[in-house]
């Protein structure tokens, strides 16, 4: 499976911009471009989680030889490919505590 594809501009301010080309929305930032891909990785995450717990789906990602070409249309400096894990959902079940008496009648 071929990740999703982060690509890094150069700020004119100074520092470094990650973006991600096939997902809406989702951008980081670093002072360096390891900072700003590293910042990405965490970025994508929590992006995927938002949008699955609104019902939502990611778009398929891009084949990774597609980096070269998004690089050079986008003026990129550095491109990777992020791989996401599958995402579980963590079900919380509250309960009220309940204590038990000797004699086997429970006690609210």
């Amino acid at each position: 499976m071929d990740g999703y594809i982060a690509l890094v501009l150069r700020e004119p301010g100074g520092g470094y911009r990650a973006m991600f080309p096939d997902v809406d929305g989702c951008r980081a930032e670093g002072k360096s471009v390891d900072e700003a891909l590293a910042n990405a990785r965490t970025a994508i995450k929590s992006h995927a989680v938002r949008i699955m717990r609104n019902g939502g789906t990611l778009p398929a990602p891009r084949p990774s030889s597609d980096v070269a070409t998004l690089s050079a249309k986008h003026g990129a400096i550095a491109g990777a490919c992020i791989h996401l894990r599958p995402l579980s959902v963590q079900v919380r079940m509250d309960r009220t505590p309940r204590s038990v008496r000797g004699d086997g009648k429970g006690k609210a």
